[in-house]
């Protein structure tokens, strides 16, 4: 059980590192898929779910995780980047990771729970 005092700090530090945590997921991803992966690479993974435009949806999902992943580090317009990331988390949900079997499916839930959070906490103190 936390103090009082140990809750205030959580409230202020721990929101502020809940998001640069949150923010670090995305962003490291999505430098992951441009610069180790590479965006073809990427774009087949989506070919191969049936996704048209493969790598138009890939840059994007590229620019998607780089940028509202950056945004939720740096503390910046985080509400927006916040609500862009759970309709894409929602939205990977929908399209690869509906079998209850796929421990995604509840990562991603997870996910978009921290989200929800970040969301309704802001940036906190430190942004």
């Amino acid at each position: 059980m936390l103090s009082d005092s140990q809750r205030r700090m959580v409230q202020t530090k721990g929101v502020v590192i809940g998001r640069v945590l949150m923010g670090l997921l995305f962003f490291g991803g999505g430098m992951g898929m441009l610069l180790q992966q590479g965006p073809e690479s990427v774009a087949a993974d989506f070919g191969g779910l049936g996704i048209p435009s493969a790598l138009v949806v890939a840059w994007a999902v590229i620019v998607l995780k780089i940028g509202a992943g950056g945004a939720l580090i740096i503390g910046r317009h985080v509400g927006c980047a916040a609500g862009l990331l759970i309709l894409f988390t929602l939205g990977t949900i929908l399209i690869a990771h509906m079998d209850v079997n796929d421990m995604n499916l509840f990562k991603n839930l997870a996910i978009v729970g921290g989200l929800l959070y970040v969301a309704a906490f802001g940036a906190g103190k430190w942004s």
